[in-house]
């Protein structure tokens, strides 16, 4: 059953039937979804879907040509040999009628799925490609070209940038992103919103991994099985990950493994791995390009601020560091699957809470739309405040600025499926007072607490309440 992924579908298909030729690009990281959501687009339509290998560019254009001649029908172009891309390309332009008078389509639909591999050893592809939409496709009106690819770092350095042959040419392109917990809970029908909060903060919003988890299993036997057993698919999906976007991982898998504990200043990641400074700043900028690691700085702070704190983002990734890397020789050893609380027990409540923030984070437009925000969030981020002889220190986790001139001041509680009392109010308004509200604002506070409030904090009329609930209910 095909999941999620509305608005995506429906921009497809407005260029689709748009007027006019129409060029794509798609790119995500592994895992997220992009051919699912390709193949499903393509359903009912006739498309020429090519789905690049690792192969060597012989074999590539063997299997090319051999595809394009089976989904037209033609066992004479099944046997054709090329040598170079520009000749399939030749081949697929003089097939365009095939896939549409046929089909009595518009449009062509033509398809380049993990589009690294079809230039791996031809970078020559890019200029044949290039040439072929300037003087034949843009102008038919008979053709929605897609280039896909999960190496975010090919796709924007080779494919999007200024240096590109194809820059200037595409009439559409986003990057997939991964699920939101409302969208996540739909692969987990039955479960309740702890058990679905607590399988995002583990593996995140990619659909791949959410299929893994199996909805029938509890969470905890699913995790022992596919990540607590040399077997289990997460146990070494981190090697997959990383290999994908960076050539060398070895410093990499460092940086991350401290970040994972929760350093984020560039000093102590200094300290702690034995990088230079300058070296650890260069592989930071190369992980937040990529989407793994977020730069930031109080808000409303200065842009040029030092006040700087980095952050892993990725909930699988967190969860490799903190679990399964510090037991791989113990599982790897024995091949046997160990159970989620013999390498968590102890650590995983207080593990969750460090997390609740970073997920409610993510979710803040979701916070918004409860209290009548919607499409109005001017800006997010956290705020923080070293003590000082003239001020005291406070960290607040989660700031909201509405272009209407309100913020929202949040603390995040994370206690499972306990309530939150009357102490986590008392925080709250604390810290609001010492908020500098430089602009002048309206200023709210919002209390997120993962199993609600106790009956005396809902008698709190400044305080605004959001639970677990809020989230995983789509509005």
């Amino acid at each position: 059953m095909f999941i999620g992924r509305k608005q995506e579908l429906q921009l497809l298909e407005r260029h689709y039937h748009s007027k006019n030729s129409e060029f794509c690009i798609l790119y995500g990281r592994r895992r997220i979804g992009k051919s699912t959501l390709l193949e499903e687009f393509s359903k009912n339509k006739h498309a020429f879907f090519y789905l690049a290998g690792k192969e060597n560019k012989r074999l590539q254009l063997k299997r090319f040509v051999r595809e394009l001649g089976q989904q037209i029908f033609d066992p004479i172009l099944e046997k054709i040999n090329v040598t170079q891309w520009n000749e399939a390309l030749l081949l697929l332009d003089k097939s365009l009628d095939s896939l549409t008078h046929k089909n009595k389509q518009s449009k062509a639909i033509i398809i380049f799925d993990e589009f690294q591999w079809m230039c791996n050893g031809a970078i020559e592809l890019l200029s044949d490609l290039q040439r072929l939409w300037d003087k034949s496709w843009k102008n038919s009106g008979q053709v929605f070209l897609i280039v896909c690819g999960s190496s975010i770092s090919f796709m924007l350095g080779e494919v999007l940038s200024q240096k590109s042959p194809l820059f200037g040419r595409r009439t559409l392109s986003f990057e997939l992103k991964s699920f939101d917990i409302a969208e996540a809970a739909l692969f987990l029908p039955g479960k309740n919103p702890f058990e679905i909060a607590e399988t995002y903060m583990t593996i995140g919003g990619i659909p791949k991994y959410l299929e893994i988890v199996n909805a029938a299993d509890s969470f905890r036997k699913s995790m022992s099985q596919e990540a607590f057993s040399s077997s289990g698919y997460f146990y070494d999906e981190i090697h997959f990950v990383l290999s994908e976007q960076l050539k060398e991982t070895e410093n990499y898998f460092l940086l991350l493994e401290h970040m994972a504990s929760g350093i984020s200043e560039i000093k102590e990641l200094v300290k702690f791995t034995g990088i230079p400074s300058g070296q650890i700043i260069y592989y930071l900028e190369r992980l937040i390009f990529l989407g793994f690691v977020s730069r930031n700085i109080p808000i409303n702070a200065p842009k040029k601020s030092k006040k700087v704190r980095y952050f892993l983002d990725d909930y699988y990734l967190k969860f490799y560091f903190n679990f399964i890397h510090q037991n791989l020789q113990r599982i790897s050893i024995t091949g046997d699957m160990y159970l989620f609380d013999q390498f968590t027990k102890n650590r995983w409540d207080v593990y969750l809470g460090t997390l609740f923030e970073q997920f409610v984070r993510d979710h803040a437009a979701i916070i918004a739309k409860k209290f009548g925000y919607t499409n109005e969030i001017h800006s997010i981020g956290s705020y923080w405040q070293h003590p000082t002889k003239r001020k005291k220190g406070v960290q607040i986790d989660l700031v909201i600025e509405f272009i209407d001139h309100t913020t929202f001041i949040c603390e995040c509680k994370w206690k499972g499926n306990r309530k939150t009392g009357m102490e986590a109010v008392a925080e709250l308004r604390q810290k609001a007072k010492l908020y500098p509200n430089k602009n002048n604002h309206t200023v709210k506070c919002v209390l997120i607490a993962s199993g609600g409030v106790t009956q005396t904090v809902l008698k709190e009329k400044d305080i605004r309440i959001v639970s677990l609930e809020d989230f995983v209910e789509k509005n």
